[in-house]
C-alpha cells in the first residue's frame, strides 16, 4: 500500500552524519572568529575609536556565539541521524524476527497445499 511504509537508507544516513561530524573538525571560519579579548583602542578618529572598537568586539562575540550554536546544532543533528539509522535497523530486525516466529509457530497441518477455493466447484473443468 502506498504511504504505509518507511524507507530509510541507513547507509546514507550514517554517511551523512559522518560528514557532518567531519566538518565540525575543521577550523570555524577565519582567525577573526577566534578573537578572545577586546580590541584595544589606541585613540584617534576624534573619539569614535571607542565606539567602533565596542561595535567590533560585540560583533566578534556574536559571531563566536553563532558559530558555536551552529556547531552544536550540527552535532545534535548528526546524533539524531545516527540514532534514526539505528532505529530503522532495530525495527527491521524486529519485523524479521516476528515473521520468522510466525512461520516457526505454525502447526504443520495448518498449511494447505492448494486452497480448495481454487479447484472447487469446477474441479478439472476449463
Amino acid at each position: 500500500m502506498s504511504g504505509d511504509e518507511i524507507n530509510g537508507d541507513t547507509d546514507a544516513m550514517r554517511e551523512f552524519a559522518s560528514r557532518i561530524m567531519g566538518s565540525l573538525e575543521q577550523p570555524p571560519v577565519s582567525n577573526i572568529s577566534r578573537v578572545d579579548q577586546s580590541t584595544p583602542c589606541e585613540g584617534g578618529l576624534d573619539g569614535l575609536c571607542m565606539d567602533l572598537t565596542a561595535a567590533e568586539n560585540e560583533s566578534v562575540r556574536q559571531l563566536q556565539t553563532f558559530i558555536t550554536q551552529v556547531k552544536e546544532g550540527f552535532a545534535a543533528y548528526s546524533a539524531f541521524v545516527q540514532q534514526t539509522a539505528a532505529s530503522y535497523l532495530r525495527a527491521d530486525e524486529t519485523a524479521r524476527q516476528e515473521i520468522l516466529n510466525t512461520f516457526v509457530s505454525r502447526t504443520p497441518g495448518a498449511v494447505t497445499e492448494i486452497d480448495p477455493r481454487l479447484v472447487a466447484p469446477r474441479d478439472g473443468q476449463r
